[in-house]
């Protein structure tokens, strides 16, 4: 299943650990971790293989 909470968390957490880290980084960090969870659904559905 998703783990995109902990994405989000991970991104923040990189974001709180680094000096040079944007607030616009952090964002699209949480955004690609979305957008990777919503994928991977997608094909979790369309595949029969999946568990």
């Amino acid at each position: 299943m998703c783990e995109i909470y902990s994405g989000i968390f991970e991104c923040i957490g990189d974001c709180i650990m680094s000096i040079v880290g944007t607030i616009a980084g952090c964002l699209e960090c949480i955004v690609a971790s979305i957008t990777g969870c919503i994928v991977g659904i997608v094909d979790c559905l369309t595949c029969h293989c999946c568990r």
